[in-house]
Parts: structure tokens; sequence; C-alpha cells
């Protein structure tokens, strides 16, 4: 018992702080809707955050009429140049998830507050305020909008009314497909791989509170037993760090653990995890019914389409889904007859009638955007289009930089490797010495 004490003491005092780091940013950017992540921003930062904040542009417009007049939404904001992209100014500071255009040539746009609609030069309210809405389409006078990833709204836009709701639900016969291993380890890791709506994400934020209850608790106990003379407080705090509320966390954690060590590696393990598949049949609940997975939709005037993790779905009477197109569906943009998929571990595709790989394009594009009759696939990632220019950086992007280690350098891959080591050795001679003193009692 004295050795394992000891070997306790040494990776938790060697791994806690990156193990406090990693936990703390781990919680607030699987919650990446909450808008204060973006509206709070620092001057300072390391060069490596430079352009941390460009991969946060989700839509891009363009102007017909005027080439230099040009709107992009970012989770930052709304931003418009009147000169071709050598300046922008903010017109909204909500998360923008997409731009359309309206029959009438009024633009409309998802945010995490609502839809908001843009007359001449005027910014205002449409409908669903204070609900997030990731995904829009627009046929005619008809508009479709998701919630939260949940919930569809066939809207009337000349009425300003909403015709009809519902939720997707895909007969068990259309979810039959395997996946590869990058996007499984993906989903566990995110929060949306073992159950549908929020339950995942919980899981994965109580893993997150007891990380953080450990690393603390931990701290506090070292330093209660340093002086020696604390041994009060510090058997107080022993019954926070040890008991079976922790202990039942080591699985979830272990999970996180795990797929953290994949993602660290990915440049890596790629290839890997690319040519492995993971069985249907095995997969958890979440693949079985995905009711809570709308990551896009397009409206034809007959067909509603929504794409997610196993392709784009399509139904005539909103209530039958067929798979029509397998690869994730990451984003839906139509042009007349033509209909464009953005895919996330998948191939690019267009539909004319018949599928086709969507060649030289940008992998996961967001939005379609044409400059005098030229198509351009926007994607955060890779483009020559011009964008905003900031002095600061997101409090997203500077959490996302120290869970990954890229604040520090990109070597500390291995210094995250070391401590999710030493949080699993951690958990092994914690829960020994939890259950030999619970014997003895």
């Amino acid at each position: 018992m004295v050795k394992m004490h000891k070997l306790h003491k040494f990776f938790g005092l060697s791994a806690g702080l990156v193990i406090l780091i990693l936990s703390i940013t781990g919680f607030l950017l699987d919650h990446d809707n909450w808008n204060f992540l973006y509206t709070n921003t620092f001057k300072h930062y390391p060069s490596s955050l430079e352009n941390a904040d460009k991969r946060l542009f989700s839509s891009y417009y363009v102007d017909p009429k005027n080439s230099k007049h040009i709107l992009t939404g970012s989770k930052r904001g709304l931003y418009e140049s009147f000169d071709g992209g050598k300046s922008f100014h903010k017109l909204l500071s909500l998360e923008i998830n997409a731009i359309k255009e309206a029959s009438d040539k009024r633009l409309i746009f998802a945010t995490s507050d609502g839809l908001y609609l843009k007359n001449s030069q005027k910014i205002t309210p449409f409908l669903l305020n204070g609900r997030y809405i990731n995904a829009i389409s627009i046929y005619k006078d008809q508009l479709v909008a998701v919630e939260d990833k949940k919930t569809i709204y066939m809207i009337d836009i000349s009425t300003q009314k909403i015709k009809k709701s519902l939720r997707v639900n895909i007969a068990k016969s259309e979810l039959q497909e395997d996946i590869k291993l990058s996007r499984f380890v993906r989903d566990l890791h995110y929060g949306r791989g073992l159950f549908d709506g929020d339950l995942s994400l919980l899981i994965n934020d109580y893993a997150a509170f007891v990380l953080t209850l450990l690393g603390v608790s931990g701290f506090v106990i070292w330093f209660y037993i340093y002086r020696k003379k604390a041994a009060k407080p510090a058997r107080k705090w022993i019954k926070f760090h040890a008991n079976i509320v922790t202990i039942i966390a080591i699985f979830p954690v272990l999970i996180l653990l795990i797929t953290g060590v994949f993602l660290d590696h990915n440049e890596t393990l790629a290839r890997f995890m690319k040519q492995v598949s993971i069985p249907h049949t095995v997969l958890p609940p979440v693949y079985s019914s995905l009711r809570a997975d709308i990551w896009s939709v397009d409206y034809d005037g007959k067909l509603l389409r929504v794409g997610n993790r196993y392709g784009v779905y399509k139904s005539k009477d909103l209530k039958k889904w067929v798979l029509e197109s397998r690869g994730f569906g990451y984003s839906l943009n139509r042009d007349g007859d033509l209909l464009y998929v953005g895919g996330m571990g998948a191939s690019n595709r267009y539909f004319d009638g018949k599928w086709h790989i969507l060649q030289h394009t940008p992998h996961m594009f967001k939005d379609v955007v044409k400059i005098d009759e030229k198509k351009s696939f926007f994607s955060a990632h890779q483009t020559d289009l011009p964008l905003p220019k900031f002095e600061d950086v997101t409090l997203y992007s500077l959490l996302l930089s120290l869970h990954d280690g890229t604040f520090f350098s990109s070597w500390w891959i291995w210094v995250n490797d070391y401590a999710s080591l030493a949080m699993l050795l951690l958990f092994v001679t914690g829960s020994i010495r939890w259950w030999m003193k619970k014997k003895r009692r």
C-alpha cells in the first residue's frame, strides 16, 4: 500500500495540472453553441493562434449585382464589405450558421438566436427567436429551418408563419451502415457517440466534472498532508476525492483518454482509422436512431433532404426517409437543379438527377459562392476568398489551443499523452486503494 500510495502521488502531482486543463477546456469545447465562447476575446495570444478564428467562418455571400458587396458569417458574427473584402464591418454579434437568399432577394440568416432578415440596410429578427438554428434551405417562399440538429420547421416567408414542425424518425432498416473508426473516435470524444439527444454529452460532462474534482481535491489533499498538522481537513477532502461517484466515472473517462490519444496523433493514425470499419451490429444505440443528427437540410419543393453522419436522406411525405447518398452530409447547398454536398470524412458530391463525386473541391465546404457566374466552394480551412482580419482571438480558439496543446508547442501532444496515461494509472491505483480501505472497514 505504501508503494502504491507513492505511485499515486507521483502521477497526480506530475500530471494533475495538465489533467485539469484538459477536463475544463474539454467541457467548454463540448458546448460549442454557447455564445460567450465567441463574444469574449483576447488581444494577447501566442503566434500560433494568429489565424485561429478563420476556422469559425461558415457562410459566404456575394451580391450578384455587385461583386464588391460581400457578407460572411462566423461564430464571431456577421460581417459586411463594400470594397471586395479589403475591409469589413460587423453587423451582428450572434453566431451565424448560414446565409440564404429568398426569392424576393432578401437575405435570411440562421443564427444562435433564431432567424434574422436583411431588408435593404436593415437587419431584424424574423422567427424562432431564442432558438439555435444550425441549417436552413429556401425554395421560393418556403423556408426550412433546423433547430439544434433536432427539429425541422416549415415556414411560409410571405406570411411569416410556421406551417409545420417535425422530428426526423428514420426507420432502423435505413440505419444499418458501418462507420469508419475515424468517425467513431470523433463521435465518442465530442459527446455524440453513445446515445441520442444530449445524453452522450451529459456523460462527457460527468467525466469532465469528475476529472476536475479529482484534480482539485488531489492537490488540496497533498497540500494538507504536506503541512502535516492538517489531518482532519485532509480526511474531509479524501471523501470528495475517493467515492463511488468518482469510481464509476472510470468508464467515460477511459473513453475520453483513449479517443483523445487517437485524435492527438490523427495525422499519423489517419490512414489506419479510415481503413478500419466498425460493424453496425456492435455500434452504440445512437447509430440506430440519429434523431438529433441533422447537420444540413435541402428542400426543392417536392423532396425534403437532410444530411447526417450516415449520408443524405430524402422524404416525400416527411414520414418515410430513404438513404439516397452514403457519406456524411455535412452541408447541403442548392443552385437551381444542382444539389451540392460537402462531406466530412467522406467525398464531396453533387446531384443533377444522378449522384457524382465532386472533384477538386475543399474538404468539408460549407457554402457555394457565385462570383460573376463562377462558382467557388467555401471552406474556412481552404479558401482564397477575402475574410475579416482580427487583432484578437476568441475564447473558443484559446480553449481549443490549450486542449490540443498548440498553445504551448507542436510537441505538447506528448505531454497530453503522458497525462492520459497518468490518469489511467491514477484510476487504477486509486480504485485499488479505495477498495482495500473499504474492505478493512
